[in-house]
């Protein structure tokens, strides 16, 4: 949401902002456990499989804690941020102030899902050296 709209959300009235989100957030939320979810499961799986190879593990654990945090962040601040728009329960200006914020903050959850999916990559390069050095012992 944050990547695509807030932009153009930025550059409207805070009403007209207001009903554009409201009209727009039921099918972008929609995708947010179409694409966490298999997320999630994947991260935790590798953990279980990795839990004899101590780097591996580690990356993987690094890249769970950055994907719970990013999701607390949805928990806590954006899912009731994103209620208030959509019922429209703010003035212009608390509406104004709070999309700025909510914009600025989507970038710290955007940076904790790139040092995730870095976590991973290193993560995947720890587990593919720990089995061929399984498969050559």
């Amino acid at each position: 949401m944050g990547v695509v709209h807030a932009a153009f959300w930025l550059t409207l009235e805070p009403v007209a902002f207001m009903n554009d989100f409201a009209g727009k957030f039921d099918l972008l939320v929609m995708t947010l456990p179409l694409t966490f979810l298999p997320s999630l499961l994947a991260i935790i799986v590798a953990i279980w499989s990795t839990r004899k190879t101590m780097l591996a593990r580690n990356y993987w654990l690094c890249a769970l804690v950055l994907t719970l945090i990013g999701l607390g962040l949805s928990a806590v601040y954006f899912l009731p941020m994103n209620n208030g728009f959509v019922a429209q329960s703010f003035t212009p200006e608390e509406a104004r102030v709070n999309l700025e914020f909510w914009y600025n903050l989507h970038w710290v959850r955007v940076a904790l899902s790139a040092v995730s999916c870095l976590f991973t990559l290193l993560a995947f390069k720890a587990t593919v050296n720990a089995h061929h050095q399984i498969i050559q012992s």
